[in-house]
């Protein structure tokens, strides 16, 4: 089988992959499935095999994330229903001051970015931001897009939202590591963003609606900011205990421990645990321990089938030997390989509108190559995470979310949400090239 025709079968299929899933408006897993059963076929799998090669690609994929990402959603869903998040950006609020509500806006979105899905944080604040951007005479273009671009940062970058959970599985990079990466880069393209929302001055008002309810909020009862923060920032902290105690003190008994209380499964569990604690006298409840829960297994249920069939169809890519002709042909052309997953995570979440879907597959896809090409995992893995921010737009449920929230137009959703992301992206993907030129990553 020539190499010219497997790299045309291989083009192909990824096309029509895209052209499922944003045209044909097909599910992403089913339109992952589809390409990989004709990737199959076309690059002459015994069709005994074909079952047995998904199966195995999918499972070997999940295995290690269905669970994180599960008990990550469920987390998540008690941040949103107790009022975590909205205590989260008040405390936001007056650490900078009101002079600096848009630093506040972007700093608590990233942080609830972390555990929760952007297009929910915007659906949870933007009654709160609205009123701010009453209160100080500014616009929903600055601010509803500080809103949304600081937790589309993080939900890329950060484990354990379920895109970069996924990435960081598909390219094999301890969770600690991604954790630690992604937030490194992840904070200057927070920051970067947070600039350029400055620069959108067009006089946008929020809705009324949003001002109605930004005022019965505050009479809500809301959680103390110690109990908010706690489920989000200590699984972080025994994620990232382990990678420094098997780092520092390895095969010591306190390293043996941090193994398992630092697992992603332990410590995820352990922020799902002291989230009941923000639902006061009610933790017992039905409402609390099965409904929230029920909720949880709804949202982790697309990011798990979507990361399983992109580990199938890696599996094909991987046996045809096409990541390796690929990689090879980089390589004699000497462009920087680096740029690579960075491209093909942004073509996928420019045509899909997903970054999720941009980060999970270009992991998929690219980490066949990561020999050949010569990066490293964790390299791979920021690349992936950045490439998927690049250009937000009308395709995007977090763009029209964002856009129609803050009661912007099409054409300042463009320039808002897409220059924002994009600005975010760029600056990202930079900061990841800088580490690999100076052979940090």
């Amino acid at each position: 089988m020539s190499t010219s025709y497997v790299l045309t079968v291989f083009a192909f299929v990824i096309v029509l992959m895209i052209v499922l899933i944003s045209k044909c408006k097909v599910n992403a897993a089913f339109g992952i499935l589809i390409s990989a059963l004709i990737l199959a076929v076309a690059l002459g799998t015994p069709w005994k095999e074909i079952e047995d090669t998904i199966n195995g690609g999918f499972s070997g994929t999940i295995k290690s994330v269905a669970i994180v990402i599960f008990l990550g959603c469920t987390m998540g869903t008690v941040l949103e229903k107790t009022g975590a998040a909205i205590r989260i950006t008040k405390w936001a609020i007056g650490l900078v001051g009101e002079k600096n509500i848009i630093w506040a806006i972007a700093l608590s979105s990233a942080i609830l970015g972390i555990p929760i899905w952007a297009d929910t944080v915007v659906i949870l604040l933007i009654p709160i931001v609205s009123l701010l951007a009453v209160q100080t005479k500014k616009s929903m273009m600055s601010y509803g897009t500080a809103l949304y671009v600081g937790a589309l940062v993080t939900a890329s970058l950060v484990p354990p939202t379920p895109g970069p959970v996924s990435a960081a599985a598909l390219l094999n990079v301890p969770l600690g590591q991604a954790i630690l990466w992604g937030a490194i880069v992840a904070v200057p393209s927070v920051i970067g963003a947070t600039f350029y929302c400055m620069t959108l001055k067009t006089p946008v008002a929020p809705k009324e609606e949003f001002l109605v309810s930004a005022r019965e909020t505050d009479d809500m009862k809301l959680p103390s900011l110690s109990k908010s923060l706690l489920p989000i920032l200590f699984p972080l902290f025994l994620i990232l205990a382990n990678t420094v105690a098997s780092v520092v003190i390895p095969g010591t008994p306190a390293a043996n421990l941090f193994a398992f209380i630092g697992s992603p499964l332990a410590a995820l569990f352990t922020g799902c645990l002291l989230s009941l604690l923000l639902a006061g006298k009610e933790w017992k409840s039905k409402k609390v321990l099965n409904d929230w829960v029920n909720e949880g297994i709804t949202a982790a249920a697309m990011p798990i089938i979507v990361t399983g069939m992109g580990g199938a169809l890696a599996v094909f890519v991987k046996n045809a030997g096409v990541a390796e002709k690929i990689a090879e042909a980089v390589v004699r052309s000497s462009f920087p390989a680096i740029l690579i997953p960075i491209m093909i995570a942004a073509i996928i979440h420019m045509v899909t509108g997903s970054n999720a879907l941009g980060v999970m597959t270009a992991a998929a896809l690219v980490e066949p190559m990561l020999v050949t090409l010569g990066i490293s995992p964790v390299a791979a893995f920021l690349a992936c995470g950045t490439g998927a921010l690049m250009f937000k737009h009308a395709n995007s449920s977090g763009f029209w979310v964002t856009v129609s929230m803050s009661n912007m137009d099409v054409n300042q959703g463009i320039r808002a949400v897409g220059g924002a992301s994009t600005v975010a992206g760029f600056i990202g993907a930079v900061c990841t090239c800088i580490l690999v030129a100076l052979h940090v990553i």
